[in-house]
């Protein structure tokens, strides 16, 4: 399993000068030292874990968000009994997103299994920018995603100030 921290400083929860260094540039967050070191300990018990490779880790709120390598994303979306597994293990609501993809496939992680009919960019007066999607379907109480968490997992991961609308009111 490759880590955003040392597989040894992962084992042993202590950092290496090395990544010492790289957490107090700010290469590394907090997030990406803890979550490695929960990896590292929940690896025993899911096989699965040592062909992957975590970019980044994020914890938003009572969530988790880990960016994957692209074939590593695609071992989970094929296997839901094994993204559970890993929620169950981490303890929290886990999100996944692949670490090196454009703005709308970091969109279709964050809402997969939903279909994203369109995808926008509307440029504010101040010169922001926030991203309008548009969901197949319409908005029930069984909806599948909760809409600001997911929110702010893109705001934490991407920077993606985020407008939700549905096809159908």
């Amino acid at each position: 399993m490759k880590l955003p921290i040392c597989t040894f400083d992962a084992k042993s929860g202590i950092l290496c000068p090395k990544c010492e260094a790289k957490l107090k540039s700010g290469q590394l967050t907090q997030a990406d030292v803890d979550i490695s070191i929960k990896m590292m300990k929940i690896a025993p018990q899911i096989s699965e874990l040592d062909k992957v490779s975590i970019v980044r880790a994020f914890e938003i709120d009572d969530s988790i968000a880990l960016a994957l390598t692209a074939g590593d994303l695609a071992l989970f979306r094929s296997d839901y009994a094994l993204f559970k597994k890993l929620e169950q293990a981490l303890e929290k609501k886990t999100w996944l997103v692949q670490a090196e993809g454009s703005d709308r496939k970091v969109l279709e992680d964050v809402f997969f299994p939903v279909r994203i009919v369109n995808v926008n960019q509307v440029w504010l007066p101040d010169g922001s920018k926030m991203t309008k999607i548009v969901i197949s379907g319409r908005k029930t109480e069984r909806f599948p995603i909760d809409i600001e968490k997911a929110q702010k997992v893109l705001k934490a991961v991407k920077g993606i100030e985020l407008l939700v609308g549905f096809e159908r009111q």
